[in-house]
């Protein structure tokens, strides 16, 4: 993937407009629902299975990259690309916050008295931004992955750990 893609990716995407819709790709675990997260139960034992193992995707710049750590920063800062990617990182975050700005909701991201409206927002943006660093070190990986996906109208939520993307 090139900056150029990454940013017709970001500006083209129907975010979260698949959620729970049935997909059929094998790379990835798909979910039906974020019910056991709620402790609703949906009586789902394979679900709840999932929702055991799973480690939430971060949804906040200010957490750790669950897949790198800081290594990618500071594999930027070894190839003397720290100020491009930090550049790029932020240039790509705003582009994402207008596209996003087209989402109005969803019905899959409300369950009972709970709302990932906001959560699916921010982890959108930290996807966005982490694909950003990916993409300058032309090591597209799990963020270009997840990116991939969120162009799909779905939504990464989390990883087993196997290293597979949960899917909803």
């Amino acid at each position: 993937m090139t900056i150029e893609e990454l940013e017709t990716l970001v500006w083209a995407t129907h975010w979260f407009e698949h959620l729970c819709e049935s997909m059929v790709n094998y790379e990835y675990v798909q979910i039906p629902s974020l019910g056991p997260w709620t402790k609703l139960s949906t009586g789902d034992t394979k679900l709840q299975r999932i929702a055991d193992q799973m480690d939430w995707l971060p949804s906040s710049k200010d957490e750790v990259d669950p897949i790198y750590g800081k290594s990618l920063e500071e594999r930027c800062e070894q190839r003397g690309k720290k100020e491009e990617s930090s550049r790029f990182s932020l240039d790509i975050s705003k582009k994402a916050l207008v596209s996003l700005r087209r989402f109005e909701g969803q019905p899959s991201l409300k369950v009972g008295p709970h709302n990932f409206t906001e959560a699916a927002r921010g982890a959108a943006l930290y996807a966005c931004r982490r694909a950003a660093y990916e993409v300058l070190l032309g090591d597209c990986g799990f963020w270009c992955s997840a990116m991939s996906v969120y162009r799909q109208g779905r939504c990464p939520c989390g990883i087993l750990p196997n290293g597979v993307m949960v899917v909803l």
